[in-house]
């Protein structure tokens, strides 16, 4: 390939999203919508970068059923190359199901996430050129341990990861310096970090500690409370938001990282990819649907003026 491209690496699954018409019954049966969609951590990433004008390859495995034919076709109707999907017989494809309460956020989710230990190092491996290729590699969480460490041990492009959460953020820690950037929100960083975090100056020595194993940007989420970033040399920026639109916080973290990346890939600074990526996650949240089919630089651009600060 010799356009420029970001690629990445992890999940992609289809996502059946159910939400209450009404205060959840639990153990009963409630009114409300179901709704069927692609989905995935690293799926979502690449979905918004795309949008945003990116040319994306994804680096993941599906199974030879209808789920699995619908993630590589609607990939390539985004325009997302997928020379680097796997499709793997007799296997099932990744499954994410979430119940959202009657205000929408999410109540529970159960995944079947099987198939991505069939990403293994020998399919680490086979994807180097691929992955070595791109201007910048994501990655999430759902890989397995021995992935990842394969992966950050032979990986020469800038390697960003999201670690999706306090579980699969463990397995980071030991190739945690691997990383060029990281975006855990807090409980992942506490982990990383290997200390509670209770205050401002826990945040910041939090994000020292994983400085300095050598690290070179952490940004984390703090849900309503915005952004937090510190990165090489020090610097500190904080972003936060007045937003009262949210629709569906679901996809929220995955369009942080893609305006994460898609401002880095820009050259834009630190205070500003800051700003894309708290933009990047109101346009998420202001849709009903994981991936908001309005995210475009345009809308983010409107976001950050309207409602960051």
């Amino acid at each position: 390939m010799t356009e420029p491209y970001i690629a990445g690496i992890g999940g992609a699954n289809v996502d059946i999203h159910g939400q209450s018409f009404a205060p959840l019954i639990m153990r009963d049966s409630n009114p409300g919508r179901l709704h069927l969609s692609m989905g995935g951590v690293m799926r979502n990433i690449l979905d918004n970068l795309t949008r945003l004008g990116e040319s994306c390859q994804i680096v993941t495995a599906v199974g030879d059923d209808a789920y699995g034919q619908m993630l590589r076709t609607g990939c390539q109707a985004l325009g997302m190359g997928t020379e680097g999907m796997l499709t793997r017989p007799g296997h099932s494809s990744s499954t994410y199901i979430s119940i959202m309460d009657s205000a929408g956020d999410m109540l529970v989710a159960m995944s079947d996430m099987r198939i991505l230990t069939e990403m293994d190092e020998s399919f680490v491996a086979g994807q180097l050129e691929l992955l070595n290729g791109a201007e910048l590699v994501v990655c999430d969480g759902n890989l397995s341990a021995s992935a990842l460490n394969y992966l950050t041990a032979h990986c020469t492009a800038p390697l960003c990861v999201d670690p999706v959460s306090t579980t699969w953020a463990r397995k980071l820690v030991p190739i945690l310096g691997r990383f060029d950037t990281i975006k855990p929100n807090r409980l992942e960083l506490e982990i990383l970090a290997d200390m509670p975090i209770a205050t401002e100056e826990d945040l910041e020595e939090a994000c020292t500690r994983v400085l300095a194993t050598g690290v070179r940007r952490v940004f984390v989420s703090l849900g309503a409370d915005g952004i937090y970033y510190k990165g090489p040399g020090g610097s500190i920026h904080r972003r936060s938001r007045r937003f009262d639109k949210m629709v569906n916080a679901t996809g929220a973290g995955d369009a942080t990282m893609a305006g994460i990346l898609h401002a880095t890939r820009k050259g834009l600074s630190e205070s500003e990819i800051l700003d894309w990526a708290l933009g990047a996650g109101l346009v998420a949240i202001s849709g009903k649907d994981t991936i908001n089919p309005d995210m475009s630089e345009q809308t983010i651009q409107q976001m950050i003026k309207e409602y960051v600060k």
